[in-house]
């Protein structure tokens, strides 16, 4: 059984074209266009790595601040106890 090669097309009017029945000039621009949602899709995923990146280290500061936090407020119980058996 052989397959069916997949030709590049572009749908103009509601009518599909093949590429290879445009004008030299029409096939240069398809290209473009195939490059340029090429790269589109490389910047979409770039930036959903770069926001993941974003998200990891502002938890990182999140999680940076709340254990100082707990720490903080560690010492002052400690403190306060320590003040509380040095008054008896």
């Amino acid at each position: 059984m052989m397959e069916e090669e997949i030709k590049p097309s572009i749908t103009i009017d509601n009518v599909q074209i093949n590429v290879e029945d445009l004008p030299d000039e029409g096939r240069g621009i398809f290209g473009r266009v195939q490059r340029l949602n090429q790269k589109k899709a490389n910047t979409m995923l770039d930036l959903e790595e770069l926001q993941a990146g974003i998200n990891f280290f502002s938890n990182k500061i999140i999680e940076i601040v709340n254990a100082e936090g707990q720490q903080d407020s560690t010492n002052v119980v400690d403190e306060e106890l320590s003040e509380s058996n040095d008054s008896d």
